[in-house]
Order: structure tokens, then sequence, then C-alpha cells
């Protein structure tokens, strides 16, 4: 190794530790930075997706979604697979790369013996290893395909582990984003396996953060063997280098092919190999090892991944592949891609998306499909799923279609809190879809003020809100194909008012008010008159320069009004009782 060299390793080693030390037993494992930029497949040399630094922090506020996404690859493959779905988000909605996980899972290079252990503990199997540029991003990669020294590549059969193993990794993933970005969730879209990795870490409370929590608000699985699969350890998995010995072949399996009993891994049952039990192979060695698990020893009772129960407040979305119109996409069978075959009783059952086509399968075409992607990554239609969002902050959303067909409602539901009396104006601009709805709901459900509909390309919503729960419901009633291709964006403005206004010396009398109400020590050029709904009723230009100004209400109903004034430098909202 020359001094340049050296000297490079012991700059990136510091920076790293530094970076991101959260206790003794995890760290990230230096490597030379040109490692993390070009991998291997086979005898050929790749160029990896790398971020691009948008300034020279590392945490902004320049994100675009309520959450984060992170990317999880499948069996054999790495992170690249979602190159084409990512390059479009790239360049259609100018999203940001935040960085790419890299995670070695057989750090030890010993296939024999599995932990779930990290760097830098002695034998530990996780390497974790981070792109070099790691900042505030709308998506993240995480990646399997890693060997122990951190180059991009097979050599150690990572992407070829256990899933528990893959479910602790992205728990630390997790806990990056949400360092890295400020947000309190993520969202996980999986490919093949990628969907088990994420299953993995919900369904294990133990993989959860330190706060007890999960922290995801959504998950996409894309062509997911929920039910497993018996075809990747035949034909054309062994022909693109699979090992048939492998922990995720081990894993992967819906029943061993001489026992013929379940997956240990997805169905439950006991670490044993003999005839009747996990009886892969006709010849020699079953597998690796059968510590499925990942504990360092054999012989537990496994609770199967679809034996656990789930948290029902996730928002489900499914991608499905049929080939040549079977119900298979060529690896996976439709019946085990269908998540609610074996996760039953889903108060909030998975949505659905249909990809179709001919050849010998297209299980890998599925994470490139990014118009199917982005019908599955749509904003929750349950408000109990709602992504929660700020006040005072620029968001995108989709509109997209929700089923098979052109003629079913887009709802997207936002959550929002308001802690004190506000003026909100909800402005939605950009819109593709020629018919959109916006309204706020209390957390009740119910409607406060009116539903507003679009004018063109934009829409508008005013209430007068007090402190509470608040919901933005936006329908996008006849959605179409192409309207994905452009998302709308949207924000929600306050101005802050208050209850008392003993501070700003304003006076409002008599309250209850019969007809006439005075308010004095404000000058205002405009007032708007609010029921406690929301509902404007009217809105006055006041051409009193006067700090003193009278309001008939003599015309209006018994009941509690909120009457917003406003001049250049600010607004303050009352509220009345009227007699």
């Amino acid at each position: 190794m020359n001094k340049t060299t050296l000297l490079l390793s012991s700059i990136f080693f510091f920076s790293f530790i530094n970076l991101f030390s959260q206790n003794e037993e995890y760290q990230i494992k230096p490597r030379l930075i040109e490692f993390e930029s070009i991998g291997k497949l086979g005898d050929s040399v790749l160029s990896i997706k790398m971020p691009i630094a948008t300034n020279s922090l590392r945490v902004t506020t320049s994100n675009k979604l309520p959450y984060p996404i992170i990317f999880i690859h499948g069996l054999n493959s790495s992170s690249e697979t979602w190159n084409t779905t990512s390059n479009y988000l790239d360049s259609q909605y100018s999203f940001t790369f935040g960085g790419r996980f890299d995670f070695c899972l057989n750090a030890d290079n010993d296939n024999t013996i599995a932990n779930t252990n990290f760097y830098p503990v002695s034998g530990a199997d996780i390497a974790a290893f981070e792109t070099t540029i790691m900042q505030n991003g709308d998506y993240y990669y995480v990646n399997f395909n890693v060997n122990p020294d951190g180059t991009i590549g097979t050599d150690a059969l990572s992407n070829q582990c256990a899933i528990t193993k893959q479910g602790v990794a992205l728990k630390k993933a997790i806990e990056r984003v949400l360092e890295l970005t400020g947000k309190n969730k993520v969202i996980l879209v999986g490919h093949s396996m990628g969907g088990l990795a994420s299953r993995e870490y919900i369904q294990n409370s133990s993989n959860w953060q330190a706060d007890n929590a999960h922290h995801v608000a959504k998950l996409l699985t894309v062509g997911t063997p929920n039910g497993g699969s018996n075809s990747s350890d035949s034909g054309i998995g062994i022909f693109v280098g699979i090992d048939t010995h492998s922990e995720a072949i081990r894993d992967l399996k819906t029943t061993y092919y001489y026992s013929s009993d379940p997956g240990r891994y997805l169905f439950g049952g006991i670490e044993i190999n003999n005839s009747s039990n996990m009886n892969e192979h006709l010849f020699g060695s079953d597998f690796f090892n059968i510590d499925v698990n990942c504990n360092g020893t054999i012989g537990d009772n496994i609770i199967g991944l679809n034996q656990k129960s789930i948290d029902n407040l996730i928002d489900f979305s499914s991608i499905i592949g049929r080939l040549n119109g079977n119900p298979t996409d060529g690896v996976v069978t439709e019946e085990s891609a269908t998540m609610d075959n074996f996760i039953t009783g889903l108060t909030y059952p998975t949505k659905y998306f249909y990809y179709t086509s001919s050849g010998l399968e297209v299980h890998t075409a599925l994470p490139s499909q990014y118009s199917l992607l982005i019908q599955g990554l749509d904003e929750p239609n349950f408000k109990e799923l709602a992504y929660e969002i700020d006040t005072n902050v620029n968001y995108t959303g989709f509109t997209t279609v929700q089923e098979d067909t052109n003629s079913l409602i887009d709802n997207d539901y936002f959550r929002f809190n308001v802690t004190e009396n506000i003026l909100s104006t909800v402005e939605v601009s950009n819109i593709s879809t020629s018919q959109m709805e916006a309204s706020i709901l209390d957390e009740s459900g119910i409607l406060i003020g009116t539903i507003e509909n679009n004018n063109g390309s934009s829409l508008i919503v005013n209430n007068v809100l007090s402190s509470g729960t608040y919901y933005l419901k936006l329908s996008s009633l006849s959605p179409t194909n192409s309207d994905y291709q452009t998302p709308y964006n949207f924000s929600i403005t306050t101005t802050l008012s208050t209850n008392s206004f003993e501070d700003t010396g304003i006076v409002f009398y008599p309250n209850p008010v019969k007809d006439i109400l005075n308010i004095e020590n404000i000058h205002f050029t405009k007032m708007s008159l609010y029921t406690t709904l929301g509902q404007l009723l009217e809105i006055r230009v006041n051409t009193n320069a006067s700090t003193k100004n009278k309001i008939d209400l003599s015309n209006y109903a018994k009941g509690i009004y909120f009457i917003s004034l406003e001049n250049d430098n600010e607004t303050k909202t009352i509220k009345i009782i009227k007699e």
C-alpha cells in the first residue's frame, strides 16, 4: 500500500467513524473511496449509481415527499436493479438520491455459521458501509451485493444470505435515513426477497428503533414470494449463479424438495436436517447451515414469518407479474405474491397492481416498471393511514389510477396538527387531472368548511382552524394512466392567530354581540368572517384608515364565529359569540 492510499484510507476511516458511531457494537466499516462506485458482475466492471451532493450540509430541508423511500433489491441482485426507476424519478420529478447503504452479510466469509453481529465485533457476519455522500434525500438504496472489504460484488454470497440478517441490516438503514432526513417514518419498496426483508424488519419488534417503533408508513412489495418460491434453485436460477446451498434459498422455500415439509423461515418448525426435515438435496449437504434465526445455535423451534402478526396501520400495496396470461411472473406465483393470502385480517387490505408481459419470465423486469411503482407508491386512501405533514412546507403528491380501470377515484390523505387558532390556506398547483377536490376533515373525519374544486391546474381552500389534529383529503375524480407523469404540488400555509389579545392591545366588544361589533387598536384592510366549521361567509374590504372600526353582524344567526383581520404586515383572528 503506497502512502497516498494509506492516507486516503485513514481519512475515510476517521470520517466514517465520526459520522456514525452510535454504539460500540455498530460502526461504519472503512473502505477506499473508489470501491463504492465500481462494481463487478462476472468478468465485467460496472459503474455504480452514486448520489450527487446538493449542498455542503449533510442535513437539509429540500426533500419533496412526506416520507423518504428506501429501495431493497432481491436474491442474487443489487441496488442497481432500481436504476431505471430512480433515473426516472431524478429526471421527471427532480428527486434527490440521498445515498446508498451497503451491507456485507457474510463479512467473516464463513458460510457454515451465522450471527447478526456487526463489525467490529470479532467474527461478525454483518459489515456496514456507506457512500461518501449521505444526505437528506427523497430516496435511498440498500445494497447487499457487497464483499467483506466493501467492494461491490458477489464473492461472499452476501446477496444470498439469510433474510433474518437482512432485517437486522435494514434496521440500521432506517435509523440512518430518519437521522438524515429528520422525518419520523419511511416508505419501504422491496423487490422479490427485498419485500421479505422489509417484512422481517416490520414483524419483529427486536429489529425496531430505539423508541420501540418501526417507523414504516408504507410497504410496497414487488414480485415478493410471501408464500415462498421453489423456482430460484433450479433451471435459470442455477444458470445465473444462485447457490442452492445458500441461506437465502433455504429461507425462500415453500417446501423442501425431498422431505416436502414446509419452509422453516416462512412457515415455522424445528431447525433440524434429516430425511424428514429440511431435506433438499439427494446427495451431499443440504445447506451451508440451518440456523434460520441466525442466533449461533441450531435446534430452535422457529416461528415462521407468516405466523407472526403485522401492524395494521401500514399502507400496503403490491405489484404482481403475470407471464403470458398465466398467474406467475416466471419465478413467483401470483398466489405466493398475494400477501393477503398469508397475512389475513388486515384492516386495510393490500392494494394490487399487475404487470402482464410475455417471454421466459417478467420477475426481473418488475423493478423497472416505474409507472406501476408510482401507482403502488400513491398516498394512502384511508385517513387512518394518512401521511403526516408539516404546515408551511411544500410537498409533491401523485394522481394515479388505483386499480385496473380508469373509473376509480384516487383519494390521498395527509394528517397535520395545529397548536393555536390559525387561518389555513391549502394551495394545490400543477394539477394534471381534470377534476380534483380538496377538503379539510377534523380528527373524527367530519368535514370542516366546504369541499373545493380545482380551477384548471390550481386549487385553494381557506379555513379557520383551532388547536387540534386535521386531515387534508385530495381526491382525483377521474385519474388517467398518464397523470403520474405530472405530480401535483401542495402546501398548507398558516397564519398564526390567538385567543387572547392582551399583549397586542386589540380590543373588541361587546362579546357576545347582538348587532354592532367594535374593534379598536388595529388597522386592517380586509375582514373575513368564518363559521366554526371554517366556512367562509363574507369578505369585506376596509377603506377606513382609523384604528377604530364597527362591523355590523345583525344579519347573522346566533352562534360562534371567527373573524380574520388582515393588513400588509399581519393577520389576526378573533373568536366572537353572536346573540
